[in-house]
């Protein structure tokens, strides 16, 4: 295990502005495996994660979406296994987690004790900014309600005009969501602060699985010169795009492979990315441009 960058130590490395925990995709749910998706191993890899992730002297953990596949009970028995990390947890809604009955969905946000899914925090002079890319979806809200009617309308005409985003399990952010991030992104650029912007569905690359809005995030983005990294789940593969300097960096799912898990640890220096893998999760180093 990696210890050389950890914060306060004396061994005259260099030290990380900060230095974090990401968890993408456990889809915890009390099922038989299909495929090669193993629903119920997900339980015991998360414990396994959080144990590790706690001896890391991290400042929080972020949980980038679908903490469960399906169900109230799912969710009962994952979400209090992070009690155990002794540092925070920072959660992002995935789509699987709005797989609950009809007239459970509003109760996911309160349920991860959020007020509403799009927010900010600042740790060690980072701004980190998380965003709710189900907040227009054909998911999020009952079927019969005029939100999610809207919503599927919405995709059946994303999907005439040949976007390959418009799948079921894709969602994007309203225009007030967007107009936020550039007034947080604003405010971060006039102080000289480094951000870290986080949601569920990727942004890049653009294969399917991305935000249905991805482009207009991506172009707010490509205003400022403070983000240093867009960090995603959704995507159990993985996936890494440089573009306007900026890692767009997808981490993987634990999903898969019933004894292999998929986690990280992330550290974040004025001018690199270091990503310290687990299980199916690569390490690597990545260069600001």
């Amino acid at each position: 295990m990696c210890v050389c960058y950890l914060m306060g130590m004396s061994s005259g490395k260099e030290q990380p502005l900060l230095s974090f925990g990401v968890i993408a995709d456990v889809q915890y749910a009390d099922i038989e495996p299909k495929e090669e998706r193993h629903f119920r191993a997900s339980l015991e890899k998360l414990k396994a994660a959080v144990a590790d992730l706690s001896g890391e002297g991290l400042a929080f953990t972020l949980q980038v979406g679908d903490l469960i596949d399906q169900g109230m009970g799912s969710l009962e028995q994952a979400l209090p296994v992070f009690g155990a990390l002794g540092h925070p947890v920072h959660h992002v809604l995935g789509n699987h987690d709005f797989s609950v009955e009809e007239d459970e969905k509003v109760e996911i946000p309160e349920r991860f004790g959020l007020e509403r899914g799009y927010r900010r925090f600042q740790q060690n002079e980072v701004q980190v900014l998380l965003l709710d890319t189900n907040e227009i979806s054909s998911y999020r809200y009952p079927k019969a309600s005029p939100v999610g009617k809207a919503a599927a309308e919405l995709m059946v005409q994303m999907a005439r005009s040949g976007d390959n985003q418009a799948r079921p399990w894709n969602g994007g952010t309203s225009k007030t969501q967007l107009d936020w991030l550039r007034r947080q992104l604003q405010a971060a650029e006039a102080t000289g602060e480094p951000v870290v912007i986080c949601g569920h569905h990727p942004l890049l690359p653009e294969e399917g699985h991305q935000a249905w809005n991805s482009r207009e995030i991506l172009a707010v983005i490509e205003e400022f010169t403070c983000v240093r990294a867009y960090l995603c789940g959704h995507h159990h593969n993985g996936a890494q795009v440089m573009h306007g300097g900026v890692p767009y960096i997808t981490f993987r799912s634990m999903l898969h492979e019933p004894d292999v898990t998929a986690y990280a640890v992330v550290r974040l220096f004025a001018d690199r990315l270091v990503i310290e893998g687990r299980g199916r999760e690569e390490s690597r180093e990545i260069a600001f441009s």
